[in-house]
């Protein structure tokens, strides 16, 4: 009998529990995250990777991102012989791991979830790609001005932006797709309100996926049409407006996504221009610390901070809008909450506050000045889309540290 843990207790484990021989005990599940908060899962122990309590043959890895999982497994001292990945197909191949699993039953599951989740899609999609510039197609898409002039229209106009992108969408629908924030009913309601909002000064952002996709690397257009299937085109479709003018949400990911890296520069200095010379207040999560450690908002004539929640901040939302109203007013309001900072952006333009739901900007700033092809952790800081395996640091030791904490004028936590 081979005995295994199982790195992961999300949907991937189903895939694997499919394809076990019947002779593998499973010891427990390993999962850095849920372990700080279960005991068990399903009658048997949840636990972080370095704290395995048996003896076992096996790790088996039933997440996507195996290849994060497996190299700090190994940083950690286990044998790569001891490590399977359920979703690469050259472990697939090897027979040692049919020892635990059967070969047949894994490589159908693996060609099937392909099938489903790539060549289906990229099919579907092919039509909206192929023949973007079609009428046919044009008066069928959302009309999104380019990321040039959304940012033009900020800086010159100093308009507010409210972000709409997949998360958005999801908690509209009724569905789960960021890992920081649960379903509310109260949010989707006020996401769906801001969506269908005519506020003058309010531009709403989606991401502009529905047409040709080649200007992004392969894997972020591979990931696009993984979500953008016919059943969700059609959901956004009855949300959106075919006739309103949208403008670009892609204004916060100018970098990792983008085949051209070489003009990223100037897409930041451009945007760094919204918040040249001005009084800047910072509504963001506890270890989101945006432009903390890099140059992006130096510029800014001063920075004050307000520090809310990482997770499910809308839980406290009325208490983060007292104090953005309190201490926004002659500044521009970044928010940087996840669909909170949506709903925020949109409340402060109707009391001609100057908000911007900023996203991602400093994590892919960050990114760009590490030269990364990839999403990456960031030692100091929450990356919402890295699953991060060990805690990270919470406290700058570099000579920033000083500053940035006297930046915040109030903790809702």
């Amino acid at each position: 009998m081979k005995s295994i843990y199982i790195f992961g207790i999300g949907k991937g484990k189903g895939y694997l529990e499919r394809c076990l021989l019947e002779n593998v005990y499973v010891c427990g599940y390993i999962d850095n995250y849920k372990a700080e908060n279960m005991l068990f899962f399903e009658g048997k122990r949840v636990v972080r990777q370095n704290e395995l309590f048996e003896q076992y043959d096996y790790i088996v890895i039933t997440l996507m991102q195996y290849k994060d999982i497996k190299k700090a497994l190994l940083e950690d001292g286990i044998a790569e012989e001891k490590i399977i990945s359920f979703f690469d197909f050259e472990d697939a191949s090897d027979d040692k791991n049919w020892l635990v699993i059967d070969p047949y039953k894994w490589r159908a599951e693996l060609m099937w979830k392909h099938y489903n989740e790539i060549v289906i899609p990229t099919i579907d999609n092919m039509g909206y790609e192929l023949y973007c510039d079609s009428q046919c197609v044009i008066k069928n898409n959302p009309k999104i001005i380019n990321v040039k002039d959304t940012v033009d229209i900020l800086y010159k106009e100093k308009k507010c932006l409210a972000r709409f992108g997949d998360g958005e969408f999801e908690l509209i629908s009724g569905r789960v797709r960021a890992k920081f924030q649960d379903v509310n009913s109260e949010l989707s309601k006020r996401l769906k309100e801001v969506l269908n909002s005519r506020e003058k000064n309010l531009l709403i952002a989606i991401a502009d996926n529905y047409g040709s996709l080649e200007r992004y690397t392969e894997e972020a257009a591979r990931d696009i049409r993984m979500y953008l299937t016919k059943e969700v085109r059609k959901e956004h479709m009855e949300l959106l407006d075919l006739k309103r003018q949208y403008y670009d949400a892609y204004l916060s990911r100018p970098y990792i996504m983008f085949r051209d890296k070489e003009n990223t520069k100037s897409k930041f200095d451009q945007i760094k221009r919204i918040w040249n010379k001005t009084d800047v207040l910072v509504v963001e999560g506890e270890y989101t610390r945006f432009g903390v450690g890099n140059d992006l908002l130096n510029n800014a004539k001063s920075i004050k901070r307000i520090v809310v929640p990482d997770n499910n901040a809308f839980e406290k939302y009325e208490k983060i809008k007292s104090s953005a109203f309190k201490y926004g007013r002659n500044k521009l309001v970044l928010c940087i909450m996840g669909p909170t900072a949506t709903v925020l952006a949109y409340d402060l333009a109707k009391e001609d506050y100057w908000a911007i739901d900023i996203g991602q900007l400093d994590t892919e700033y960050e990114w760009f000045l590490r030269g990364v092809d990839k999403r990456c952790e960031l030692e100091y800081k929450n990356v919402s889309e890295v699953i991060r395996y060990e805690k990270f640091n919470t406290d700058y030791k570099e000579k920033y540290w000083e500053a940035y904490k006297n930046e915040i004028i109030e903790k809702i936590l």
